[in-house]
């Protein structure tokens, strides 16, 4: 078979044959998600993804699952079981989980789960071999996070428009530039798709969690941060901070860990990477047992 499976609603089946109703309002942001990733085709920190997961639908009383924790796990196992030779051992690929609530009319229907894998492309290789290499331009946007008062922070969720709005700000400015939101005081938040860290005189800063995601990369790269002995510091964090950082780095499950060479228009000190960024690019890669940057330039040279 040359399709890729998916988990629908209790089954595996083709990617194709996954329908939700026009009326679920799951297309209307009804939506919890999560993302994870692969190395060398195993789960990397799959638990906690899948703990965050199920943090997000705990949080929102409307949604109902009657999957477990563990049911999730074996199901993402399975899947890259079903597609591993369609896919091959050698391409790494996002693990994704989507919740959606179920159709808005009546009789009100339950909720639907998709589970599916999105491989790595050439495309994706390419770009961040480019932006292993040269770093990321990262650009201030005006558009806002959303205010916990609002909306918890801690609920990965679809409702992320003020985050497609950032993104597409700094595209305005480049379109390979990464925008970073500030919450609604002024302090840095994360950026749409991404969480990030800076350094200044030795010491690791990132943003509080009081406006943006608790991502498992960001705790991962503290975790390691720590172990090497390297001061870090949650706290809020000013536009002016991040002009007179040091180092900048963007944070995800999907990037890893991406140095970032210019801010807002002016580049930073140090060359890229920069000295813990590059320490902290070796901890990540033996904890992920994966080299990410070499890799990724030996695949996006080979395929390239």
């Amino acid at each position: 078979m040359n399709k890729k499976i998916c988990y629908f609603n209790g089954k595996y089946i083709t990617e194709d044959e996954a329908k939700i109703h026009i009326f679920d309002l799951g297309l209307y942001a009804d939506e919890v998600y999560e993302v994870g990733r692969t190395y060398n085709y195993i789960p990397f920190k799959l638990k906690e993804h899948v703990d965050r997961f199920f943090r997000s639908i705990r949080a929102l009383p409307f949604m109902e699952f009657s999957l477990t924790p563990g049911e999730v796990i074996d199901i993402t196992l399975e899947l890259l079981r079903r597609n591993q030779e369609l896919l091959g051992q050698e391409t790494d690929c996002r693990f994704i989980y989507k919740l959606f609530q179920g159709q808005g009319v009546l009789p009100v229907s339950k909720p639907s789960f998709y589970a599916f894998l999105w491989p790595y492309s050439d495309a994706d290789y390419n770009n961040m071999a480019r932006l292993y290499r040269e770093g990321a331009q990262m650009v201030v946007a005006s558009t806002r996070q959303i205010p916990r008062q609002c909306l918890d922070p801690k609920i990965k969720h679809a409702n992320r428009l003020c985050n497609r709005l950032a993104d597409y700000e700094a595209k305005l400015v480049d379109p390979k530039a990464y925008a970073l939101m500030l919450d609604i005081n002024g302090f840095a938040s994360e950026c749409p798709t991404n969480s990030f860290c800076m350094v200044k005189e030795g010491k690791l800063f990132t943003s509080r969690l009081t406006n943006s995601l608790q991502s498992i990369t960001r705790q991962t790269v503290l975790e390691l941060a720590r172990e090497l002995k390297i001061e870090c510091l949650e706290t809020d964090l000013s536009v002016f901070d991040l002009y007179n950082a040091d180092e900048i780095m963007i944070v995800s499950t999907t990037l890893a860990i991406v140095p970032v060479f210019k801010f807002n228009g002016r580049i930073l000190p140090t060359p890229i990477p920069g000295p813990m960024t590059k320490q902290l690019q070796s901890a990540f890669s033996k904890k992920a047992q994966y080299n990410i940057v070499q890799r990724t330039f030996d695949y996006a040279q080979t395929k390239g």
